[in-house]
């Protein structure tokens, strides 16, 4: 069954520094660590998959919260802020 997952996360280099909230749309588990993703993005607007792939998580040493100043609001201001009901990952 499918559903939003939301994890603490880095896109590898993509993100530079900051720790975000890593949305994953529509993802159902293939594995541990391992989903299928319809679409990932961040809560503050970055656009990480427009189409939908698989997913690996990685364990970087996530922080338990964000440090991006614009997840930890909510002010992203994008389409992307449309997810209602995600899981916590931890």
């Amino acid at each position: 069954m499918a559903s939003d997952v939301r994890i603490v996360a880095k896109a590898m280099d993509d993100l530079a520094d900051d720790w975000h909230w890593v949305l994953l749309y529509g993802a159902e588990e293939l594995e541990p660590r391992l989903y299928f993703a319809q679409r990932v993005g961040t809560l503050c607007g970055l656009l990480i998959a427009s189409m939908p792939q698989q997913v690996r998580l990685f364990d970087m040493g996530a922080p338990p919260e964000p440090t991006c100043p614009r997840c930890l609001d909510g002010s992203g201001g994008s389409v992307l802020r449309e997810a209602e009901a995600v899981a916590a990952l931890a």
